[in-house]
């Protein structure tokens, strides 16, 4: 029988982190905004060193990104949507989420990918995660998994988890990986970036794949960008929110 499970990896194969996710909107104010006390006193900026850690399950409206290589001008959409209500996964019942991703070269597509992620509510507990990638399908399943820690802070890392990909619907494993985090400053501002990797193999293919998220202590995480291989070329998709968090 197939154990707990949670994230993926790629051809794309999307490795999904356990964070919540919000959109690129800017706040008006709060934790991590200069103030002007008066006209003739100067700006303070707050310097983010910590930040409570986001909220699963994540919802995430669609994103855009971008990026450019070898003089062709590369496109992603990603999104995360919960879904409503309860189903059997690995004989319990379970929540779930659908996340796409849709990657275009020039315009034309060249990798998609729909994942339906499942897992427990208070707590939160990843239970597994089916996977379509171009029209193939895995399953995988976690041999560990480790929650952010409460109360992100400058300089923290670790693991997220770990497991074994498989043949959907089998026992016939193909893969495995890795998850991990860290937390940096942002260019010594107001606020953080939270950067997860996930890094295996997948029938034999190397999966190495980066999500950059910003964190400021008000909106939640904002996803930044995703680093990742398609067809043997390395992409850094940047959102169109790239520097909006720079208060």
């Amino acid at each position: 029988m197939k154990t707990t499970l949670r994230d993926v990896s790629h051809f794309i194969i999307l490795a999904l982190s356990l964070v919540a996710l919000t959109s690129c909107g800017g706040s008006g104010g709060g934790a991590g905004m200069g103030t002007i006390a008066s006209a003739t006193q100067p700006v303070q900026q707050q310097i983010l060193d910590s930040t409570p850690s986001p909220q699963v399950p994540f919802d995430i409206p669609l994103t855009t990104l971008s990026a450019s290589s070898g003089g062709n001008s590369y496109t992603a959409t990603y999104s995360a949507t919960p879904n409503n209500g309860t189903t059997m996964f690995d004989g319990q019942q379970a929540n779930s989420s659908t996340i796409s991703l849709t990657v275009t070269e020039n315009g034309a597509t060249i990798a998609t990918e729909v994942d339906t992620d499942y897992y427990l509510e208070n707590p939160y507990q990843p239970l597994g995660m089916s996977i379509s990638v171009n029209g193939g399908q895995f399953d995988f399943l976690y041999n560990s998994a480790d929650p952010l820690p409460l109360l992100l802070t400058a300089g923290d890392s670790g693991p997220l988890g770990s497991g074994t990909y498989y043949v959907a619907n089998t026992n016939d494993a193909i893969g495995s990986l890795t998850e991990t985090y860290s937390v940096t400053q942002w260019n010594n501002s107001s606020t953080l970036l939270l950067t997860t990797n996930a890094a295996g193999t997948l029938n034999g293919q190397m999966v190495d794949e980066t999500l950059t998220y910003v964190l400021n202590g008000v909106d939640g995480a904002i996803l930044a960008s995703v680093k990742l291989t398609v067809d043997g070329t390395q992409l850094t998709l940047l959102s169109a929110c790239a520097g909006c968090w720079d208060y």
